[in-house]
């Protein structure tokens, strides 16, 4: 058996709380952060195709300059191709002069077309004042050689002119392809984006759903487990209405368990009335039975022994023993006195109580129990404990239940003597009631869940697990304390505080 000293103590199971930033979040403030993130992934992507959108843009003007460019350039090729006509058909019969007057017009065009012409023709501007410049010389010598000199460089011109148009075409032509290939890059990003976008939300909604409708199935069916009496809390992993609808089961349940518990003690405490009443009924008439012919023995034993001190008989004390018929006559009258008293019907309000006599009563009434039949049970109970305030009627059950508890654990000891200690002493504004044994004791688990309801380590039939839970709900609501110290092995010791002031 242990030892006197602090006892285990274990604490309770902690609910684990739901962690976690979007588990903490509403289901409405779940709901704006999703259309928040498809928001944020519809800009994206607008965003995204915009820019590639403006590359493309910026090809098309491009496009449109070039465009604009071969138009200039079809034209100057044109005025080109007319002068150089006109001066070979011209120039063999005609004066220079009127040659050079008839492509006055062409060339004199040739000037702002190749100045729009730019970069894609370097040196347009140059070219075209030198072409003046020779028009004007042929206008005003008349010479043929000035007019063979324009129809170089206007020849030289055609040339240069074909290839930029040569070059103009293969720009274009690359421009086309990378306007395509972008058309191309810009329709395949927005497919994928978009599939992307559809997979990515699709699957977040199926798996929120999926998770909701099955937290949702869940409640349901602990609904119906409550229903039918299962009280096994649910793990609570969500933090909004779903998570808290959880918590909210889990506290109903809680106190349904509260209050099976107390209706429970409530039909133990009824159930043991009404035992101890029908106890009381059956000792009151055996006791009134047996007074009779207790009394009829006890006379007739006085009567012997003032006989037999009056005749000076020589058997007294030898062969006759009336007072030892008297000793156990007075034995028997006492036995259905304290059963009468431990059945009588009693008070269920608190009040003073001595304690050293309930448990007194409680302990001879307890030891004709038959698995205290080869224990001991030993008393050893202060004289100076103050009274209690509580309900006398809780003590001795709470006395009975533990003794019984007791004498089970000792049942379990193969060999050796069993032995249950009730022991009463001051600590406090309390009187603590030790009781211990020398049986069997507790592995720390058990020990763990020894006030649990219904928790119970007897074979079926022997036990429902209510008791010690009982024994702790009587106990807290007479404002006292309850405590149990215990090792596989080598016994158990609960220890009682009980008040001694009126709360």
């Amino acid at each position: 058996m242990p030892a006197s000293g602090p006892l285990e103590v274990v604490p309770p199971p902690q609910p684990a709380s739901p962690v976690g930033t979007l588990r903490g979040l509403t289901l409405r403030a779940k709901a704006v952060l999703l259309f928040v993130a498809f928001g944020a992934f519809i800009a994206f992507t607008l965003i995204s195709v915009g820019q590639q959108r403006g590359r493309l843009i910026a090809i098309a003007e491009d496009l449109e300059r070039l465009h604009v460019v071969e138009s200039t350039l079809a034209r100057v090729s044109a005025a080109s191709a007319a002068a150089v006509l006109k001066i070979n058909d011209d120039g063999a019969f005609a004066e220079p002069r009127e040659v050079a007057q008839s492509v006055a017009i062409e060339i004199e065009s040739l000037g702002p077309g190749l100045r729009v012409l730019g970069e894609l023709f370097p040196g347009g501007p140059q070219l075209a004042a030198r072409l003046e410049d020779r028009l004007a010389r042929a206008r005003t010598t008349s010479s043929r050689a000035d007019l063979i000199d324009l129809r170089s460089e206007v020849n030289v011109l055609v040339a240069r002119l074909g290839q930029s148009a040569v070059e103009l075409r293969a720009r274009k032509d690359r421009l086309w392809e990378g306007y395509r290939a972008k058309y191309d890059e810009i329709t395949l990003s927005l497919v994928a984006m978009t599939g992307a976008g559809l997979v990515f939300f699709g699957a977040l909604t199926v798996v929120f759903f999926t998770r909701l409708a099955g937290d949702l199935r869940r409640l349901g069916d602990q609904a119906i487990d409550v229903v039918r009496g299962r009280r096994e809390p649910i793990p609570v992993t969500r933090g909004d209405e779903v998570g808290r609808l959880m918590d909210s089961v889990n506290r109903m349940q809680e106190i349904l368990r509260e209050r099976e518990g107390a209706l429970e003690v409530t039909r133990q405490q009824r159930f043991h009335q009404e035992k101890m009443a029908a106890v009381g009924s059956l000792a009151a008439a055996v006791a009134h039975e047996i007074n009779n012919p207790i009394a009829a023995i006890q006379g007739v034993a006085e009567s012997i022994r003032g006989n037999c001190e009056n005749s000076r008989c020589g058997n007294l004390g030898n062969h006759c023993h009336p007072d030892m018929i008297l000793t156990h006559t007075k034995r028997i009258a006492q036995i259905t006195r304290q059963l009468a008293d431990l059945t009588s019907a009693r008070s269920v309000e608190a009040e003073w109580v001595d304690l050293n006599s309930l448990l007194r009563s409680t302990a001879s009434f307890v030891s004709f129990d038959r698995r205290l039949r080869h224990a001991r049970l030993d008393l050893d109970l202060d004289p100076a404990v103050p009274a209690v305030w509580s309900v006398p009627d809780h003590i001795t059950q709470v006395a009975m239940n533990l003794v019984l508890n007791a004498a089970d654990a000792i049942s379990e000891v193969a060999g050796g003597e069993g032995r249950v200690a009730i022991a009463t002493r001051p600590n406090g504004g309390f009187v603590r009631v030790e009781v211990s044994d020398n049986g069997a004791g507790m592995e720390p688990e058990v020990l763990a869940r020894a006030f649990e309801e219904a928790f119970t380590t007897k074979p079926a039939g022997r036990g429902s697990g209510i008791g010690l839970f009982m024994c702790k709900t009587l106990i807290e609501r007479a404002g006292g304390r309850i405590a149990i110290a215990s090792r596989a092995g080598e016994g158990t010791r609960v220890e009682v505080d009980l008040p001694t002031r009126e709360p």
